[in-house]
């Protein structure tokens, strides 16, 4: 094996709990992985004309950049230091909809000669809450509609008219098995280890070597951009700050690469 190798391929990365140790997200679908190290530089000048004697190095910092073009709400959660739960929560909802699309109910409507009609959600509102207006146009909200009684998802509506396409703002409960997560302003990225499995190319023999990365302690930094577009898909980074840890020979050690 020859020490000169072409370097394609991004790493696949297992980020684990630095306390813990417990492994909590595995990215194998990762667009490119940058590790980046820099220094400062002091120099000492003297002499006529003031020229460079010596320089002392100092301040090295090393990063970790991740870009992914799939994005897992796991790491989004790690990025808002937040934990990622499931259970039931609440769900705001819009729906469009035509009063009477229920032809039985109409009939009965009909029948017992009242003004009051009646509109299905697809959803069982909290708290029987909700707000209806008329839609007019494609998307405008029109006037208010007067909500005379909701039981299940059965709205009783005054002042509408059979066919009137209407507008229903209320929250309903998700499923037990939705995911969720939040940002919030007192929370913050936990400290995390990064294991990373690559592979680098001999120059001499063009067989592939396994290449391990080790970063001893990482901390995602919480600055992060979360962008929708209607013409480009979404890609997340992510900038992990590296701090050093003691090796066997008494260095402080940022990461480790292994060639095997």
């Amino acid at each position: 094996m020859g020490l000169q190798f072409g370097i394609k391929e991004v790493y696949n990365l297992n980020i684990v709990d630095f306390a813990t140790n417990k492994p909590f997200i595995y990215v194998d679908y990762a667009g490119a992985t940058t590790n980046e190290n820099t220094a400062e530089r002091t120099s000492l000048k003297g002499g006529q004309g003031y020229y460079k004697l010596m320089d002392f190095d100092h301040s090295k910092e090393s990063t970790l950049k991740l870009t992914v073009p799939l994005v897992d709400i796991k790491l989004l959660a790690m990025l808002a230091g937040d934990d990622l739960v499931e259970g039931a929560t609440s769900i705001f909802k819009r729906e469009e909809l035509m009063v009477d699309v229920n032809y039985e109910e109409l009939e009965a409507l009909k029948e017992d000669n009242s003004d009051k009609k009646m509109i299905t959600l697809s959803k069982t509102p909290i708290n029987e809450t909700v707000v209806v207006h008329k839609l007019e146009g494609l998307r405008d909200y029109g006037k208010e509609v007067t909500v005379s009684d909701v039981t299940g998802n059965k709205v009783e509506l005054t002042g509408v008219d059979l066919g009137d396409r209407v507008v229903a703002f209320y929250q309903y409960l998700s499923p037990a098995t939705a995911k969720k997560f939040s940002i919030k302003a007192n929370k913050f990225p936990k400290t995390v280890k990064i294991f990373g499995d690559g592979l680098w190319r001999d120059q001499e023999t063009g067989m592939d070597k396994a290449v391990k990365m080790m970063i001893h302690k990482a901390k995602p930094q919480a600055n992060f951009t979360l962008t929708t577009s209607g013409s480009d898909v979404t890609t997340l980074e992510i900038t992990f700050d590296l701090y050093p840890i003691k090796d066997a020979d008494g260095d402080m050690s940022y990461i480790d690469y292994v060639v095997l």
